[in-house]
Order: structure tokens, then C-alpha cells, then sequence
């Protein structure tokens, strides 16, 4: 055989090849597209979440400082309501 048959022979080789490694990296390149836009998607996702348990952990210190001001405020409410009872019972016992 010679060499320019042999070169015949391997010519058809190396285009199939070369095209399947052609198709290969297109696809390659689709898939880093797709992964690098999951990736932006992933990380605004991220920060959005961080910013929700700001709000959320905000709110609870909110809260606590409510129930804080309603405990004081049923605490003031007994005292006034003793000493209303008291006024009354010291007006009823005047009469």
C-alpha cells in the first residue's frame, strides 16, 4: 500500500472525527451557557434569601419587643384596674 493510498484511507477517518469533536464542543459551549446562567441565578437567589431572613429576624426582634410592651401594658392595666377597684370600693363605703 502506499503512502498516498494510506492517506486515502485515514482522510475520511480524521473528517469524521474532527466533526464529532466539532459537535462535541458546540455542545460543550451550550452546556457552560446554561451552567453559567444557573450559576447568576443561583447567586441572586442566594442574596435574595439572605435578605428575607434579614427582614424575618428584624421581625422577630419586632415581635419580641411587642410582647415586651403587651406584658407591660396588661401589667399596668391590672394595677389600674386595682386601683379603680379600690376608688369604688372606698366611694361605696362612703355612702
Amino acid at each position: 500500500m502506499t503512502a498516498d493510498q494510506r492517506l486515502d484511507q485515514l482522510e475520511p477517518l480524521v473528517s469524521q472525527t474532527l466533526a464529532v469533536a466539532d459537535r462535541h464542543t458546540a455542545q460543550l459551549k451550550q452546556i457552560i451557557g446554561i451552567i453559567s446562567q444557573q450559576s447568576e441565578n443561583t447567586q441572586f437567589l442566594l442574596g435574595e434569601v439572605v435578605k428575607v431572613k434579614n427582614e424575618i429576624s428584624g421581625l422577630k426582634s419586632d415581635l419580641s419587643e411587642l410582647k415586651v410592651d403587651s406584658t407591660a401594658s396588661k401589667a399596668a392595666q391590672a394595677t389600674m384596674d386595682s386601683k379603680l377597684d379600690r376608688i369604688i370600693d372606698l366611694l361605696s363605703e362612703d355612702k
